[in-house]
């Protein structure tokens, strides 16, 4: 069985030679597009960051049951999830009301999760409840409201956002799983299963999103387009791509 520290530092290669060939891979586009796709690398660099200070012990806390929970990983999906769901709407035509909607509810469902583990009953009961609903709320809001606003978009646009959507609300359900039968959570799984496990989930994540991306290329080229042609689609209260280099949502109507 592999130790977990050369776990850690297994993913943390695989995740780093991802951020290489995904840079590759948006070097191939012109050079002036290339800066709207450079936040798919850095989800890929970020979370190879969060694995290297994983696998050496850096900022490790740990549960009242004795068990360690690395705030690197935490510090990742606290800026990648925020920049998924944020890229996601884009491609919908999300307006400033719902990306800001998004984001809210994700850094709060995430927060939820890592406050749980240091909670104890019956507070970690309130935590877990928490949990469900904050996911339930990001579930609708992908759904329902955006997904209706993809539907005024292109067809291409209204593909990639479908298959973002759906990647993000699996993956998302068994992050919750994962995090509820861990060993800081129920206890249910050994901790050689449970890093396995959320670093496949974690590196699946990335690299599916950022591939999703990259390969839609007449999408993307649309929501390019239309950036540098002055921005939303339809005129109103829509967001642009550029601004979510910063992961903040584009104050331009």
């Amino acid at each position: 069985m592999i130790p977990e520290l050369r776990m850690y530092r297994i993913t943390f290669y695989v995740m780093a030679a991802a951020t290489v060939g995904f840079l590759a891979w948006v070097a191939r586009f012109p050079k002036g597009k290339r800066r709207y796709y450079l936040p798919l690398p850095i989800l890929c660099g970020i979370l190879s960051l969060a694995y290297f200070g994983m696998s050496v012990g850096f900022s490790e806390l740990t549960t009242p049951t004795g068990q360690p929970v690395q705030t690197s990983r935490y510090v990742d999906y606290f800026i990648s999830g925020p920049m998924m769901v944020t890229i996601a709407g884009i491609v919908a035509g999300a307006s400033r009301r719902q990306l800001v909607g998004l984001n809210v509810v994700m850094i709060s469902w995430t927060g939820s999760i890592f406050a749980g583990y240091f909670l104890t009953e019956p507070a970690v009961y309130a935590a877990n409840i928490a949990n469900f609903v904050l996911l339930g709320v990001l579930a609708y809001l992908l759904i329902w409201p955006i997904t209706s606003r993809s539907g005024e978009q292109s067809g291409e646009r209204v593909l990639l956002y479908g298959k973002l959507r759906n990647l993000l609300l699996i993956l998302f359900g068994a992050y919750l799983v994962l995090g509820l039968l861990s060993r800081q959570g129920f206890g249910l799984l050994d901790a050689f299963t449970g890093i396995f496990t959320g670093s496949y989930l974690d590196a699946l994540t990335r690299v599916g999103f950022c591939t999703l991306v990259l390969r839609a290329t007449d999408a993307t080229d649309q929501i390019i387009e239309s950036i540098e042609s002055g921005g939303a689609d339809d005129g109103s209260d829509g967001v642009t791509l550029e601004r979510s280099d910063d992961s903040a949502v584009d104050p331009a109507d």
